[in-house]
């Protein structure tokens, strides 16, 4: 595939991500859910413009008021997450004392909603600022990218992903796990922008194609995010004062 190609497709999908990330701010049937969703694609576009790779001040740029928007965004994503995660175990093994967690965890979700709506109503300023970096990115000059570039994004990405998962496996820290998570997760969302790129890009040495590798990386992503709620998930309930069978619920959200 001719890089012009390519590079039509790439200013299409970063297009694409921005579009998503501003429908997501705007949701109103279910705002937490649209954090979460504007988070996601957050991420996907900030795993796309690492692809390519630059010193160019402007897609510096662009990447940086993506970090502040997602990092603007993280409290409330946690919150909401709390609330899912103890959900899931109340579902899973239900017990008494989930009541008052979700309840407690509800409520402080909502405070912080209340809190970011009052500083950005309808979370307006974050939508023009993700309206800027489209602007930002669509002039960019996509079609000179080539695909040995991607190639080495990749590869890079994919060195970076061992390293990480050597430093998690010889640590106990949680940050270590969570670096191993992050590096995954990026690695999987570049497996599956490329593919829409071009197909032959993300083949193996094996001859596995993007979508293969993509499963597997979820997967994995998937569980190592698991480990990070369910621990996000014991901290506050250790620091809540009154809870009933405190100590079962500890020994269930692990």
């Amino acid at each position: 595939m001719p890089s012009t190609v390519i590079g039509a497709a790439a200013r299409q999908l970063v297009q694409e991500e921005c579009l998503a990330i501003a429908n997501a701010l705007a949701m109103r049937s279910d705002i937490h859910v649209g954090v979460h969703s504007a988070r996601k694609a957050i991420r996907r576009l900030r795993a796309v413009l690492a692809l390519f790779a630059t010193d160019e001040p402007p897609l510096q740029r662009s990447d940086r008021a993506l970090q502040r928007l997602g990092r603007g965004l993280s409290a409330l994503r946690d919150a909401h997450v709390l609330v899912d995660t103890a959900q899931s175990l109340q579902d899973g093994a239900p017990a008494s004392g989930w009541v008052t967690v979700i309840t407690h965890l509800g409520a402080r979700r909502d405070r912080l909603l209340q809190r970011a709506y009052a500083e950005d109503p309808g979370f307006q300023k974050k939508r023009r600022a993700v309206q800027r970096v489209g602007l930002e990115l669509d002039a960019q000059g996509w079609e000179r990218v080539s695909k040995g570039d991607l190639r080495r994004a990749l590869a890079r990405s994919r060195r970076r992903v061992r390293k990480a998962a050597a430093r998690a496996r010889d640590s106990d820290d949680p940050e270590a796990l969570h670096d191993w998570r992050r590096r995954v997760r990026r690695l999987r969302m570049q497996l599956e922008a490329m593919a829409r790129l071009d197909s032959g890009l993300v083949k193996d040495h094996s001859g596995s194609d993007g979508g293969k590798q993509a499963k597997g990386l979820h997967r994995l992503s998937d569980a190592l995010g698991r480990q990070q709620d369910l621990r996000l998930l014991r901290n506050h309930m250790r620091g809540m004062p009154v809870l009933q069978d405190k100590a079962v619920l500890m020994a269930l959200a692990r």
